[in-house]
C-alpha cells in the first residue's frame, strides 16, 4: 500500500519500473542513478562469468541461470534506454539553447508529448538488436529509423540533461566534469582494469579530460556505457559532437565511426572515421594494393595515434613492457611498425605467397605491440580493434597461401609452450608464480605452419591475471 492507500502488489514489475523511471523530481533522478549503476553492475557481472565460463571454470547446471540473468539484464537495460525525457528538463535544455527536443513549452494543465529523439551522434549507443522497435515503435513515414548500434554493441543508460545554470556559468560545468573525473578515479570496478588512477591530479583539466577518454577504450562496454553516460550529463553537449575542426584518424571501413577524445573547450575532439583518407602518414610504405590494405593502413594509423598520445600505453618490442611516453621506446617502436609496413608491402609486390603471411602476421605484431597494464578488458573498443589483426592476417593467408594453418593461441601458457605454438624466447610475463605457468592473456602473433615456412613460432603475453 501507498500512502495514499493504492494496492500496488500485482503490478507487473515492468510497469512499475517505467512508472519510476518516467517520473519527475529530486528523488526520481536519484533513484535513477542508482538503476543506471545496477545495470552497469548486472552487466560487468555477465563479462566476469563469460571469462570464467571461456576458461571452464563455471559448471553447466548454471546455464539455465546464466539465461535469465542475461534476459534480467537485457530488459533492465533496455527499459533505461527506452526512458524519454521528462518534459521539464527538456524545457530547461531548450531555454539554455542547449537543444536536444522538439517539444514545446507545457501550458495550462496538459502535458505535451515526448519530444522527438535527437539525431544519434557516432558516440551514441543504442537498445540491444531484436529490440528497437519495442522502444521506438515502427519508423514514421519520413523518418529514418531506429539507430543500430554500431561496432560497440551496448546499450548507454540515457544520461541527464544540462541543467541550465551549467549552460549559464562555465565554472559549474567544469565542477560537474570535475566530479566525474574523481568518481571516475576513485570507482574500484575502473582501477580494476587500469590499474590505478586512471585520472591525474593536478594537471589541467583537458590533460584529465584526454586520459579519462582514453581509458574509456580499454573498459568492458558496460562500464564504458555508465561513465560516457556520466560525461555526457555534465559536459557542455557542444564539446561531444564531432565538428570540421576534429582530427579525423583513418580507420577500416568495416569498423564504425568512433569517438576517441571529445573536443575539450579549445581542444580540437579527435574521431576514428573510416571515410578519412589513409594514404600518406604511417600507412605511406603501403602501395594500396596489398590485400587487406584499408583494414592495416587504419589499423597502423590507429594504434601509431594511440602510441603517441595515451600516457598509459607501454610497448612490448622486448620481454618486459617499456612505456612508451619514453621518448626512445617511441620512436623504437614507430621505425619497427614502418619496417614491417615495409616488408609486407615487398612481398606482396613480389608475390612471395607463404613469406606474405609470415609478414603479414608480423605485421600484426607490431601493430599489437601497444598494450596496457593491466591489459585491456575483453570486449573493450581497443581489444576489439586489436582482433582485427587476426582477421587481417587471415584474409591475407587466404588470398596468397590458403594451406598455411594459422593458429591464434590460447589457453594455458606451459601446454602452448610444450606443443611448439610459443618457443618462449620473447614471450612476455606479466603475473605468474613461475615462467612456465599462467594463462595467455594476449597473442600477439599467431603461430604458423606450411611447406615452406615449416612451424613459425607464435609470440604471447602470459600471466595469472590482467
Amino acid at each position: 500500500m501507498t500512502d495514499r492507500g493504492t494496492d500496488l502488489t500485482d503490478v507487473p514489475f515492468e510497469e512499475l519500473l517505467a512508472t519510476v523511471l518516467c517520473a519527475e523530481g529530486r528523488y526520481a533522478e536519484l533513484f535513477r542513478e542508482h538503476v543506471t549503476r545496477l545495470g552497469g553492475v548486472m552487466q560487468q557481472g555477465l563479462l566476469r562469468a563469460a571469462m570464467d565460463r571461456a576458461r571452464g571454470g563455471a559448471p553447466g547446471e548454471e546455464d539455465e541461470m546464466w539465461q535469465c540473468a542475461a534476459e534480467l539484464c537485457r530488459r533492465l537495460v533496455s527499459r533505461l534506454n527506452r526512458r524519454p525525457a521528462p518534459a521539464q528538463a527538456v524545457e530547461a535544455v531548450e531555454a539554455a539553447g542547449g537543444g536536444g527536443g522538439a517539444g514545446g513549452a507545457a501550458g495550462g494543465g496538459a502535458r505535451p508529448p515526448p519530444p522527438a529523439p535527437p539525431p544519434a551522434s557516432v558516440a551514441d549507443r543504442a537498445v540491444p538488436p531484436g529490440d528497437e522497435e519495442a522502444v521506438t515503435g515502427p519508423p514514421a513515414a519520413g523518418r529514418p529509423g531506429p539507430h543500430r548500434p554500431d561496432v560497440d554493441g551496448g546499450a548507454v543508460p540515457v544520461s541527464r540533461p544540462i541543467s541550465p545554470e551549467a549552460w549559464e556559468s562555465g565554472g559549474q560545468a567544469r565542477r560537474a566534469i570535475e566530479q566525474v573525473f574523481a568518481d571516475f578515479a576513485d570507482a574500484a570496478e575502473v582501477r580494476r582494469w587500469t590499474g590505478g588512477r586512471p585520472v591525474p591530479s593536478g594537471v589541467e583539466l583537458v590533460d584529465k579530460w584526454r586520459a579519462f577518454h582514453l581509458s574509456l577504450l580499454r573498459l568492458p562496454p558496460a562500464l564504458e556505457a555508465y561513465w560516457v553516460a556520466r560525461m555526457r550529463s555534465a559536459a557542455p553537449a557542444a564539446w561531444l559532437e564531432p565538428t570540421g575542426g576534429w582530427q579525423r584518424i583513418p580507420a577500416p571501413a568495416r569498423m564504425a565511426a568512433r569517438i576517441l577524445v571529445p573536443g575539450c573547450g579549445r581542444f580540437a575532439g579527435v574521431l576514428a572515421d573510416p571515410r578519412a583518407p589513409k594514404a600518406g602518414g604511417v600507412a605511406a610504405p603501403l602501395s594500396g594494393n596489398e590485400p587487406g590494405y584499408d583494414v592495416v593502413a587504419g589499423l597502423a594509423h590507429q594504434m601509431s595515434w594511440l602510441a603517441a598520445t595515451d600516457d598509459a600505453a607501454h610497448s612490448v618490442r622486448t620481454r618486459q613492457l617499456t612505456p612508451l611516453r619514453d621518448p626512445r621506446e617511441s620512436v623504437g617502436y614507430t621505425e619497427l611498425l614502418t619496417e614491417r609496413l615495409v616488408k609486407f608491402s615487398q612481398a606482396v609486390a613480389y608475390d612471395e605467397t607463404e613469406l606474405c603471411v609470415l609478414r603479414a602476421a608480423q605485421l600484426a605484431e607490431g601493430l599489437r605491440m601497444v598494450v596496457h597494464r593491466p591489459l585491456a578488458a575483453p570486449d573493450s573498443w581497443w581489444h576489439r580493434l586489436r582482433d582485427e589483426t587476426v582477421r587481417f592476417v587471415r584474409e591475407v593467408g587466404a588470398e596468397h597461401a590458403p594451406h598455411v594453418a594459422i593458429t591464434e593461441i590460447t589457453g594455458r601458457y606451459a601446454e602452448a609452450n610444450n606443443s611448439g605454438l610459443t618457443d618462449g624466447r620473447d614471450d612476455v610475463r606479466l603475473t605468474s608464480p613461475s615462467e612456465s605457468d599462467g594463462l595467455i592473456l594476449d597473442c600477439l602473433r599467431p603461430h604458423l605452419r606450411g611447406a615452406e615456412l615449416g612451424d613459425k613460432p607464435g609470440r604471447v603475453v602470459y600471466g595469472a591475471t590482467y
